[in-house]
C-alpha cells in the first residue's frame, strides 16, 4: 500500500508507520551528551525558559534509520548489508542524505497517526541527533533518535506512552525527488515511474553482476540543498513502517518545557514563571499541512 501523497508541485510526501535494546538518558545526560537547542534555547534548561511554560512527558525514541549505498557512479544501489533498514512502505534514505536532512526534525508537530492537523499537536520534537551503526568493517549506517515533547494535557496518550501500550512511532516527510534504487531513474513530481517502482517494489532483482538488489524509493539526493528532505512531524502509531522506531525510555514524566500557540499552559501553583522569552518551534505552519494533502 502506498503511502506517499503529493505535497505539492515540487516535492513529495512520505511517512514511515518497527525494537531496540534501551539506552537510558536522563535530562541532564541528553543534554550533556547532545546539546542541541530547540525553542531557541538549550533542551535541558530547566530556567529562563518561557512565561508561558507547559508540562510535557520527555521521550527518546528511535525514528528512523538510513541506508548504505555504493560508490559514484551508481550511488542509487544499496549495498546488501543495510538492505534489511529499507522501511515497509519500500522508502529509504541514504547516508549521506540523512545526514544532511536529520535536524529538520527539531522543531516539527508530535501527532497521532499522522492526523497532520496543528491544531491536534500533541507536542513537539525538541532535538534530533544520528547515531553511527556498523553493520560490518566496510558498511555503516546511521540510526536518527529524536527527543520528543508530548503535552502532558493528553492524558490517554501520555499515560499509554508511560504505561508501554503506545510504543512506537513513525516520520513525516517531504521530498524534491525520489530514485530508483535498481535502475538510478530520478522522479520528481508529475513524472512517470520506472518499471521496477511501478510494478517491483520491494523484490531483490540481480544487477549486472548476480548482485540482488532490493527495490526502494531513495528519497533527496546529496547534491540537492539539505539533501532535498525536509521532516515535518513524527507520530505515535499502532503499526509502524520501519521496525526500528521505537521508544527506548521516558528521559522525564513532567518536564516544564516552553509553551507554544499548540500547548497548554501548566499549572504551577505559587511557582514564579520566568520573563525570558523563547521563540515558538520553527516548524511547519497549517498551510504547509494543507499543500500536503492536495492530491
Amino acid at each position: 500500500m502506498r503511502e506517499a501523497r503529493v505535497a505539492d508541485k515540487e516535492s513529495l510526501t512520505k511517512k514511515s508507520y518497527g525494537k531496540l535494546n534501551d539506552s537510558k538518558f536522563t535530562l541532564e545526560q541528553w543534554d550533556k551528551i547532545y546539546g542541541q537547542k530547540a525553542f531557541g534555547a538549550k533542551t535541558a534548561s530547566l530556567s529562563k525558559i518561557a512565561a508561558n511554560k507547559t508540562r510535557y512527558l520527555l521521550s527518546h525514541a528511535t525514528i528512523m534509520a538510513s541506508v548504505a549505498v555504493e560508490p559514484e557512479p551508481e550511488d542509487w544501489l544499496i549495498k546488501p548489508e543495510s538492505s534489511h533498514t529499507v522501511n515497509n512502505n519500500e522508502d529509504a534514505w541514504s547516508n549521506d542524505v540523512l545526514a544532511l536532512s536529520y535536524k529538520t526534525f527539531i522543531g516539527s508537530f508530535n501527532f497521532v497517526e499522522h492526523y497532520q492537523n496543528s491544531k491536534h499537536a500533541k507536542g513537539h520534537i525538541l532535538d534530533s541527533v544520528l547515531r553511527k551503526v556498523q553493520l560490518t568493517p566496510e558498511t555503516w549506517i546511521y540510526f536518527c533518535d529524536i527527543l520528543v515533547a508530548t503535552d502532558r494535557k493528553h492524558e490517554e496518550l501520555t499515560e499509554g506512552i508511560l504505561g508501554g501500550k503506545v510504543r512506537y512511532m513513525s516520520m513525516g516527510c517531504v521530498t524534491d525527488l525520489v530514485t530508483c534504487s535498481y535502475c538510478g531513474k530520478q522522479v520528481k513530481e508529475g513524472d512517470r515511474y520506472c518499471v521496477h517502482l511501478q510494478f517491483q517494489k520491494g523484490q531483490f532483482l540481480p544487477d549486472n553482476d548476480g548482485i540482488d538488489r532490493r527495490v526502494a524509493e531513495l528519497c533527496g539526493n546529496k547534491s540537492l540543498p539539505g539533501g532535498g528532505v525536509r521532516f515535518v512531524e513524527a507520530s505515535w502509531v499502532a503499526v509502524p513502517a520501519f521496525p526500528g522506531a521505537a521508544l527506548r525510555n521516558v528521559v522525564d514524566a513532567n518536564w516544564i518545557g516552553p509553551g507554544t500557540k499548540y500547548t497548554t499552559e501548566a499549572d504551577l501553583g505559587n511557582k514564579a514563571a520566568s520573563q525570558s522569552k523563547v521563540k515558538d518551534p520553527e516548524g511547519p505552519s497549517a498551510a504547509d499541512f494543507k499543500r500536503q494533502f492536495k492530491s
